[in-house]
């Protein structure tokens, strides 16, 4: 696995040719992963990058991973979703997610970009969706399959076969997961829940604390 470095976390108004996403303290992690990731985005097209990050890191996470206490902070309402680096050169950014015991997401993609999920500490329950049939203003949607991802699990995913859900199925841990996506999210699709298989889309601002 290569070494950690020791990068500070840097303000984003930095006017070099990356920029980090200001953090309350170190995350040595992040070296590797933004060295990974570069590497990625120069594999091209969507789906050789997501197939050579996720290799990747896979072999990163492969060891024990320490995450940073500030990184356990858990919201009271939703999941807590920190910036950590957003990449100038290459437009990908790289998220992390603190989920509280029980918490999930909303079903929801990713617009029209691909990202990689991975989980650095607990377990995360992914719902894959597909689009059964549109009715008006609502969607039919159909559960296609369900992941357990334990601690250093990665998986890609790909638009439109993007559709999902996470939850942190545990009821006493936290769980934190770390995500890049191709390029800075700013707004992606959530189903809120009507009845049965129905769902109301609608296209949301993404927050981050």
């Amino acid at each position: 696995m290569p070494g950690y470095g020791g990068r500070t976390l840097e303000p984003k108004n930095d006017m070099s040719d990356s920029s980090i996403a200001p953090a309350p303290a170190q995350f040595s992690l992040l070296d590797d992963v933004i060295v990974l990731s570069n590497a990625a985005m120069r594999a091209g097209e969507p789906a050789k990058a997501v197939e050579a990050l996720v290799k990747g890191l896979n072999g990163l996470l492969a060891g024990p991973l320490e995450v940073p206490a500030w990184l356990l902070e858990t919201q009271s309402d939703e999941h807590a979703r920190r910036e950590l680096y957003r990449s100038r050169e290459y437009g990908y950014e790289v998220i992390a997610i603190t989920w509280a015991p029980g918490q999930e997401s909303t079903v929801h993609n990713h617009g029209d970009t691909w990202g990689v999920e991975s989980v650095l500490r607990g377990r995360l329950e992914v719902t894959d969706y597909r689009l059964k049939a549109q009715h008006r203003a609502l969607s039919e949607l159909e559960p296609a399959g369900t992941h357990m991802l334990e601690t250093g699990s990665v998986i890609g995913l790909l638009p439109p076969q993007d559709l999902h859900q996470c939850r942190n199925p545990d009821g006493d841990d936290v769980a934190v997961s770390l995500h890049v996506y191709g390029k800075h999210l700013e707004h992606v699709k959530r189903y809120t829940h009507v009845e049965g298989s129905l769902y109301r889309p609608q296209r949301v601002m993404l927050a981050t604390v």
